[in-house]
């Protein structure tokens, strides 16, 4: 056996004991080279690399330290269908907690070995080790561009993605602040079916850029496997890795990424129409013919019609007359705005407004508002605020539906003109997405009040500015420019995804409690005009119920709550993905191999929707990762095994980055869950309370346990001896927290079985 040795160099003991390994190999007759035995005098390193991965028959590589060198070798390797056995050193502080951030390595596991002769071992057995995927995905024609998102939305970021829009190419994306960990399988199936990748590269003092850095490494590695295009944008011109320096694009301001950005864009779309090269290792076996599709809805925006299930949430909010749709991350939310833009846009007589900012500095605008003015004048510069931002959404979108009709209409492309001009809507404007809009209209407000010297200025110019002319214009102009048009529909969605983590303020609540009402305003005052207008704005629950919590009229919203809590609506959604890419005569044979009996009398997908908090994301990401594991491993069906296996990575995916979340909302710690390692699946209310006071939650233990239960990571023991979580009072918070004070002192906690092979 011949093998390729990739480490990085970080550890004067990780260095030794891979020498020692290499030493005992040899005398087995086993061959391994150390990257540095490689003779790069003459060579560029790079391509010299590569070529050794793909000659040798498997690639060992140490991960005690990640590297992003090591991480694009191993996504080359993994694309050229070499196996990877990733190894690393336990007896280094911290080596295990390091090789799990990212996530990749989640469904792949690795070698683990304290000196030279464990590893030597380890490596004499490789092919148990080793993982080559075979889970390689077909062409998405339909999305072909992926992009890797970023935590922190920059400037940077941020001019990335409104460039892709721009560019009128539809893409997917991984976006760590919705889904904190990518495994090697979702990658593989990510990049494999795309006919260009766009990965930015963050400088060292951006948050989260060394595992935004590794994420990259690892995709450029199997784009260049796979013979996929690739740009990799760094802004600035920082230090670059040696195995893919030369295919890094530095830019140094925001026309030369855009201009990198957009020329990339278009040639993805000539690059889509190639035929898509045969895959050998893709698996003709029926597991492999089973697409589950993305658990984000954003990246099967083609496809999402497909198998969506129309509940009846759905049906409420495609004929609600102005709503609320709320739910918990992963509820499928923005399913079900794709899903009621898509089927209102079919109508050629209605206007359509979609906005989803990919970012926004709305609390930069409240902190600039409260720091001149009281709070009386912050609602009003708030609610002038949206009816200005609302309306000129609408006017943009009307011009956009009057174009085409304005080529054999001169008096309509004179209307268009004039109303260019009265509202300087220039080709930054025009062409710019909304995320940039309302950053340029936050900034603008954020300016004139930096002018104004008090209060009473800022109403007296905010009057002028917005109301004695803007707004009524706008509102004439939408009336002037809805001519045929039947009624103006407005969705709003991920207005809760641009504030900063650790709590949302209650000022942040008050900007979403003056948005509803100015669309209820704009609703009335539309009418009046006979212009119908309808509005759906969709928030997190939890900011919901900060709404409520802070508004006197607990019963003024109309709610659509897409929560998930029946598990037969749930087997239905996985149903429906399973057989939507397989013939129907296979159909059923498709879903019995992936739902076979499991131990206690039930079905594997009954444990997965247990597992899965009753989300629909959770659900589809256990089924994938279940369902990878089974197609690597050669299985023709689902086994115990591979369930048990996708089960133990979604639970430590669930302990190690499911408390991002809460930490987000309440501020408590991201490794709240840690506490719980160890413990007993009941507790008492004693133990609970001793366990929470030996840590800082940043709140009060009381606070604490009602978001365990609100989460649903505790649940409360009942009459019977069973535990009763939040989804199975059909997230009625109030009646689990009657429930528990009846018990008093007595109560019995449980925790959650999604989580307990985690913590075990």
């Amino acid at each position: 056996m011949r093998g390729f040795f990739a480490d990085p160099e970080a550890s004067q003991r990780v260095m030794e004991a891979i020498q020692r390994a290499v030493e005992i190999s040899k005398a087995e007759g086993i061959v391994l080279l150390p990257w540095q035995k490689l003779k790069i005098f003459g060579f560029k390193i790079d391509n010299l690399i590569r070529d050794k991965i793909a000659e040798v028959d498997v690639l060992a590589a140490d991960i005690t330290y990640p590297n992003p060198n090591v991480f694009y070798e191993i996504g080359y390797a993994v694309a050229v269908g070499r196996p990877v056995v990733p190894t690393v050193n336990v007896g280094i502080e911290r080596a295990v907690k390091r090789a799990q951030r990212t996530g990749l390595f989640d469904n792949i596991g690795w070698l683990a070995y304290e000196n030279g002769e464990e590893l030597a071992r380890g490596l004499r057995d490789w092919p148990n080790h080793s993982w080559a995927t075979k889970y390689v995905s077909r062409k998405n024609h339909a999305q072909p561009l992926f992009v890797l998102d970023t935590l922190i939305k920059s400037e940077f970021r941020n001019t990335i993605f409104s460039t892709v829009d721009n560019a009128k190419v539809e893409y997917r994306s991984f976006d760590p602040d919705q889904v904190p960990r990518f495994t090697a399988a979702q990658a593989v199936t990510d990049i494999s079916s795309s006919a260009g990748v766009i990965v930015p590269i963050l400088s060292a003092e951006m948050v989260d850029c060394e595992d935004n850095n590794l994420r990259a490494a690892f995709i450029i590695g199997l784009a260049h496997g796979f013979g996929i295009e690739v740009l990799a944008i760094q802004y600035g011109n920082g230090p670059a890795p040696l195995d893919y320096r030369d295919f890094i694009t530095n830019s140094t301001f925001r026309k030369e990424t855009e201009s990198h950005v957009e020329k990339f864009s278009a040639d993805v779309l000539v690059w889509n129409q190639r035929a898509a090269a045969p895959k050998e290792r893709l698996s003709d076996g029926l597991l492999s013919s089973i697409n589950l599709g993305s658990p984000v809805a954003e990246n099967e925006v083609q496809s999402l019609g497909e198998y969506f299930v129309r509940t009846a949430e759905f049906s409420r909010a495609l004929r609600a007359e102005g709503a609320v749709v709320v739910g918990r991350k992963g509820s499928g939310k923005t399913a079900v705005y794709f899903q009621v833009a898509a089927s209102h846009g079919r109508d050629r007589r209605r206007c359509v407004v979609d906005l989803r900012p990919a970012s926004h500095n709305l609390s930069e605008l409240r902190e600039a508002v409260l720091g001149v003015v009281s709070a009386g004048v912050f609602d009003h510069t708030i609610a002038a605020f949206w009816q200005y931002i609302v309306y000129m959404e609408i006017v943009l979108k009307l011009r956009e539906l009057a174009l085409p009709k304005s080529r054999n209409d001169f008096g309509l492309q004179q209307r268009i003109r004039e109303l260019e001009e009265e509202f300087s809507l220039d080709d930054t404007m025009v062409a710019g997405d909304f995320t940039s809009r309302l950053e340029r209209a936050v900034q603008g407000i954020i300016q004139r009040l930096a002018s104004l010297n008090s209060a009473a200025d800022v109403r007296s110019q905010l009057t002028n500015i917005m109301f004695e002319r803007p707004l009524p214009r706008l509102r004439d102009t939408v009336h002037d420019l809805a001519v045929g048009i039947d009624e103006i529909v407005l969705l709003i969605d991920d207005l809760d995804k641009g504030w900063p983590p650790l709590r949302v303020e209650s000022h942040d609540v008050s900007t979403i409690k003056h948005l509803i009402e100015v669309l209820n305003k704009i609703q009335r005052d539309l009418s009046k005009r006979e212009v119908r207008f309808r509005h759906l704005l969709f928030l997190r629950s939890d900011i919901y119920e900060k709404l409520v919590a802070e508004t006197s009229d607990r019963g003024k919203y109309n709610i659509i709550n897409v929560d998930w809590s029946d598990p037969e609506q749930l087997r239905h959604l996985l149903y429906e993905r399973v057989i939507n890419s397989i013939d129907a005569a296979r159909r059923d044979e498709a879903w019995n191999a992936i739902n076979p009996d499991a131990t206690g009398g039930t079905d594997a997908v009954s444990v997965m929707i247990d597992s899965s908090l009753r989300r629909p994301r959770f659900l589809i990401d256990l089924c994938e990762r279940t369902l990878s594991t089974s197609i690597n491993r050669g299985h023709d069906v689902v086994e115990p095994a591979d369930l048990a296996e996708g089960l133990r990575q979604m639970s430590l995916y669930l302990v190690s980055d499911f408390g991002f979340e809460m930490r987000d909302v309440a501020g408590t710690p991201e490794d709240i869950f840690y506490l719980f390692i160890g413990q007993p699946s009941i507790l008492s209310e004693e133990r609970l309370r001793e366990l929470l006071a030996s840590n800082e939650l940043g709140i009060g233990i009381d606070d604490t346990i009602e978001l365990l239960l609100w989460y649903g990571f505790l649940g409360i023991m009942d009459d019977a001896g069973a535990p009763v979580f939040i989804y199975d009072r059909a997230y009625d918070f109030r009646r689990l927290q009657a429930e528990r004070k009846k018990r008093s002192d007595q109560a019995a906690y449980a925790i959650n079985p999604a989580f307990l092979t985690g913590l075990n």
